[in-house]
């Protein structure tokens, strides 16, 4: 007696697993300690999952949005939802005898425990991976520097290019006018070519040559620098504009979820599988339970209530049925005595119209009659004054 006394007293933290578990704890009261443990079991694993979501969906709305209590008001929000869900799934699988009863009813509950436990997960291993998923955001982040920074190179190698191509002209003309020049001096020393010294007609149409390449010398120069000046101030218009596009392409960097998340897949798969697996097999563990656990007193108490429940609703069903059975069959009665008299209501009328109507053909045979002798009198009377007159 104490035994079964002690089997009744269910503590407060068993009666909240037990609501999380959606086990009716009246009847868990008449059920052994071992269904108590097996049931507050899995409320402890549907409870935890919630708690599990809650800080899932709580980390994933702050770095969605970066608010401290809107994260807290839908990480509460987000955590009941899947609570809810976990508990209505584990709520409509009812244990059966029958295995593949069972199985048919617990597929499509797998399914969305898998589902839920894939959502719940991808924030999680967010704040696992964190640090490595800033260093693979840090690296996509150069790399588009890097990328931009090459994109100014080029554009600076070709400025540089040109300027390096107008420099290697006017060396050219410039290598050009000296070697003229020497030849001008070698021709009026007269150490080379004609070797006459002074100024002669030789020496003199080499200065006027020298000359003229001199003048075309100096303009050319003149339009080399500025050329190389326009150049350079592009390449230093260029180099303000990188350092512009460099700060913008830093300003404009996503730092949120989906970035996140993409960084996320770039990592390797085999630990984020492992966090999934695990996530998983916590979600569907109180589905698993009530599978894999054999038809206990909880069942068999919780079939027989639902079986008089629905003993009792077809009782109810039946009576109803049966009074309004009743309703009809008295109401059908007094229809067909209504129906009845109405007929010997009836019947007396046609009676009476019958006699009514014999009635009237004897008189209109009686009328006929009296008219046939008449006219029978007035015939024989016509035939007696004819014979008479003959």
């Amino acid at each position: 007696m104490n035994d079964h006394n002690e089997a009744r007293e269910i503590g407060p933290v068993f009666l909240f697993f037990l609501f999380c578990a959606a086990a009716d704890s009246d009847l868990l009261r008449d059920c052994p300690k071992s269904e108590h443990h097996k049931y507050a079991g899995v409320g402890a694993t549907v409870f935890f999952t919630g708690l599990l979501a809650c800080f899932s969906g709580g980390y994933a709305i702050f770095t969605a949005f970066d608010s401290f209590w809107l994260s807290i008001a839908l990480g509460l929000f987000w955590g009941a939802l899947v609570f809810n869900l976990d508990r209505f799934l584990v709520s409509t699988m009812k244990k059966s005898r029958n295995k593949t009863k069972e199985l048919i009813q617990i597929l499509p509950r797998l399914i969305l425990s898998i589902l839920l436990a894939i959502v719940i997960s991808v924030p999680l291993e967010l704040k696992i991976f964190e640090e490595e998923i800033n260093e693979k955001m840090f690296y996509s982040e150069a790399q588009k520097v890097d990328q931009l920074d090459s994109l100014y190179s080029l554009r600076l190698q070709s400025r540089q290019s040109r300027i390096s191509e107008i420099r290697a002209r006017l060396d050219t003309k410039q290598e050009n006018r000296d070697q003229l020049y020497k030849e001008y001096i070698c021709e009026c020393d007269g150490t080379c070519g004609t070797g006459a010294k002074g100024r002669g007609t030789e020496c003199e149409r080499k200065e006027k040559r020298y000359l003229q390449i001199e003048e075309e010398f100096k303009q050319n120069k003149l339009e080399a620098e500025s050329e190389i000046g326009e150049i350079n101030k592009m390449k230093a218009y260029l180099a303000s504009q990188n350092t512009e596009e460099r700060e913008d392409l830093r300003a404009s960097i996503a730092d949120g979820l989906l970035v996140r998340i993409r960084a996320l897949d770039d990592l390797p798969f085999g630990p984020q599988i492992a966090i999934i697996l695990l996530l998983i097999s916590i979600e569907v563990a109180p589905i698993l339970v009530k599978l894999l656990s054999p038809y206990g007193p909880y069942d068999h108490l919780l079939k027989t209530v639902e079986y008089d429940f629905e003993i009792n609703e077809i009782t109810s069903i039946n009576m109803r049925n049966q009074q309004l059975n009743n309703k009809l069959t008295v109401m059908a009665t007094i229809e067909q005595s209504k129906i009845e008299q109405e007929l010997i209501n009836n019947e007396g009328a046609m009676n009476l119209i019958g006699e009514a109507h014999l009635e009237l053909v004897r008189d209109q045979l009686k009328i006929w009659l009296d008219q046939e002798k008449r006219k029978l009198r007035e015939g024989s009377e016509t035939d007696d004054d004819s014979i008479n007159k003959v």
